[in-house]
């Protein structure tokens, strides 16, 4: 059975309230950038996380193979994609 076509809008469908654009800039105006250094240390601890991770296991690494690189390469992969979600 169809639902009968009553409706609660108040406003016509397609319409915002005037000051929806003003609240959304004034919102995103009072994060400040970052620093331009902010990517690159960001892509750096990625990176060092990595070859950490890829040193243990091709041995290059004091008592490699050894799970103890491992957590330390996670460790600072996840500081690096925990300053990426930080990045503006």
């Amino acid at each position: 059975m169809a639902r009968p076509r009553k409706t609660s809008r108040i406003t016509p469908k397609g319409t915002r309230p005037q000051n929806a654009q003003q609240q959304q800039h004034a919102a995103s105006s009072h994060v400040p950038q970052s620093a331009p250094w902010f990517g690159w240390l960001i892509g750096a601890l990625l990176a060092a996380g990595t070859a950490v991770i890829v040193s243990n296991y091709l041995s290059w690494l004091p008592s490699s193979p050894h799970s103890a690189w491992i957590a330390v390469g996670l460790g600072v992969v996840l500081v690096g994609i925990l300053l990426a979600t930080r990045w503006r």
